[in-house]
């Protein structure tokens, strides 16, 4: 339990990895690794001997971990795998394959990267490299739920985000919802529904929360620069949101291409200009932006599940037929 720096709040890994398994008909045990690593329960080391006991003696098929930082060492992995096929979930591969993910692949039964990049260049020397993209959960479908919030960015401001916040807050109206939206002293915006004028939208948000949010957005911003600033990624808000209603005004990159048709299943823009020109076009014109949202939450549900992603791990980790 760890969500944008609030030890209180449910990572989304939470839903990708323990509840859509759940859904899916497997028996799935949750290990908060955060909680049994504060000093008051012993440490990293006590935790790492409470996952390995758990792992030794719960007769599981498999161990989802989400990577983050050191949390498990190369030994307790070592030791995991002769209990159970570990499967290792990276993010951020885009920048991070270097210097985390590549020199730890080995600790692993297998390492699934969310990169299209690294797995076609590395999946030749890495034997153990799966593929599995961001997905969408299914639970917060919004395709129904009315549309109150016309233009909207709901998630963390870090990086260059402040700079796109504030421009198209200026030239386009948006309005931003979560952690660090405070910061930048705008003033809540008139045409908002009441509800959403409330300071605690502009604190870290749960996840449910940011759901609900694009849920009730006909438009919303969609930034894609990496958190450290050297590249653009597929971030999972771009298959999260993907049965919310909303039209996803994305930054322009060649490799989303490959899961969503530009101008036809969401709206690419190359500057904040662009985003703000096409941001009030499709603001004016409602069956324009509806076609789009309709045709973005139609190939979400037939490609971009979570059940679906995983269900291809299973089988390319030959789990399937286990429960």
């Amino acid at each position: 339990f760890y969500y944008y720096g609030d030890t209180r709040g449910i990572e989304p890994q939470f839903y990708y990895l323990a509840k859509v398994p759940e859904a899916m008909g497997h028996e799935v045990d949750f290990f908060d690794w955060h909680t049994h690593a504060k000093p008051e329960m012993g440490g990293p080391a006590h935790m790492r001997r409470i996952f390995l006991s758990l792992l030794k003696s719960g007769n599981y098929d498999v161990a989802l971990i989400a990577t983050y930082k050191d949390e498990f060492d190369r030994e307790t992995l070592e030791e995991a795998k002769k209990y159970t096929t570990t499967v290792a979930f990276n993010s951020d591969d885009e920048w991070r394959w270097g210097d985390y993910s590549a020199g730890r692949a080995g600790w692993y039964t297998f390492m699934v990267t969310n990169s299209p990049r690294v797995y076609a260049e590395q999946r030749g020397t890495v034997g153990n490299l799966l593929h599995c993209q961001w997905g969408c959960t299914g639970f917060w479908r919004g395709d129904q739920t009315p549309k109150d919030v016309p233009f909207s960015f709901a998630g963390m401001i870090y990086g260059s985000r402040k700079e796109q916040i504030q421009h198209l807050y200026k030239h386009a109206g948006l309005a931003a919802f979560g952690m660090g939206v405070k910061d930048l002293n705008l003033p809540p915006r008139a045409e908002l529904p009441a509800d959403l004028r409330d300071p605690k939208f502009q604190t870290t948000l749960s996840f449910e929360a940011i759901n609900r949010l694009w849920n009730r957005s006909r438009v919303s911003f969609t930034p894609l620069d990496s958190s450290d600033g050297t590249t653009r990624q597929i971030k999972s808000r771009v298959f999260d949101m993907g049965l919310s209603g909303t039209l996803m005004l994305a930054h322009s990159v060649p490799e989303l291409e490959r899961y969503y048709e530009p101008g036809k299943e969401y709206v690419a823009f190359e500057t904040l200009e662009d985003a703000a020109d096409k941001a009030r076009f499709y603001l004016r014109n409602e069956p324009a932006r509806r076609k789009i949202a309709e045709a973005y939450a139609r190939r979400t549900e037939a490609e971009h599940l979570w059940s679906q992603r995983l269900a291809a791990v299973f089988d390319g980790a030959g789990l399937v037929g286990k429960n």
